[in-house]
């Protein structure tokens, strides 16, 4: 179910340790009465002794991936794979305008939807299964994790569908940012878009330094991947030219 932004703003107020939620300001009746409904759907249950959410398990992860999605469906399944489909896995190529010269990189590589389409390209992947997968297809594997991996070639194009919860989809496409030699090409959640912490404006900040753009996906981008959230396409072109979408 779909959450109203002010919701989705409270959330990000509130504070989530461990198994507690605890609300930090003070709200009129029916704001309120929106907040429980969404906290009582994942789990929560007020505790007036201690003027908090209880719940069964760690709510910081659930909270962010709400506020990600900006709804509450599917809120337990695991965030970290949903294959990039395949025709936008092809719109992403085109906006890179990937050459044969291009040394690229996929560096959350999934099973190779996007990596298939590109030249001259390593591949990273923290799943073992999909590791396997992508040897067996003859992807050169380079590393597991993206964020400890240490270059040893200059990459010019890296083109991704990072993990999106906890923010890795802005730590994942800050480094392909600092690494990559002429384009980026990253989905990440909508959330990028209009959230307000630090971390999220420092991201826009970023991409806006090198002449990028952030421009929301079509709803339902995902939806053969079997997820309803809402993304974003982010292109930086180091060159400062005009990549038209």
């Amino acid at each position: 179910m779909k959450i109203k932004k002010e919701i989705i703003d409270l959330l990000e107020r509130c504070e989530a340790e461990g198994q507690t939620l605890r609300i930090t300001e003070q709200l009129d009746r029916k704001t309120y009465a929106q907040l429980n409904k969404v906290l009582t759907a994942i789990g929560g249950k007020w505790n007036a002794k201690q003027r908090v959410h209880l719940f069964q398990e760690d709510v910081s992860e659930m909270i962010e991936n709400i506020i990600n999605m900006g709804e509450y469906s599917c809120i337990k399944k695991d965030f970290q794979f949903f294959p990039t489909p395949i025709e936008l896995a092809r719109k992403m190529i085109k906006i890179a305008e990937i050459t044969p010269d291009d040394i690229c990189l996929e560096p959350s590589a999934g099973v190779g939807n996007i990596a298939q389409f590109m030249p001259n390209c390593d591949v990273i992947e923290l799943h073992e299964d999909n590791r396997k997968t992508l040897t067996e297809k003859g992807f050169s594997l380079v590393h597991d994790d993206f964020l400890t991996f240490v270059p040893e070639k200059k990459y010019t194009a890296i083109v991704m569908n990072p993990p999106f919860s906890k923010g890795q989809d802005i730590a994942h496409t800050t480094k392909a940012i600092e690494i990559a030699e002429r384009v980026v090409v990253a989905v990440a959640s909508a959330s990028v878009m209009f959230r307000n912490d630090n971390k999220t404006v420092a991201f826009r900040e970023l991409v806006a330094s090198h002449g990028g753009t952030i421009e929301e996906l079509p709803a339902g981008s995902f939806k053969e991947s079997g997820t309803p959230i809402d993304t974003c396409l982010i292109v930086v072109n180091k060159n400062n030219e005009k990549i038209n979408f």
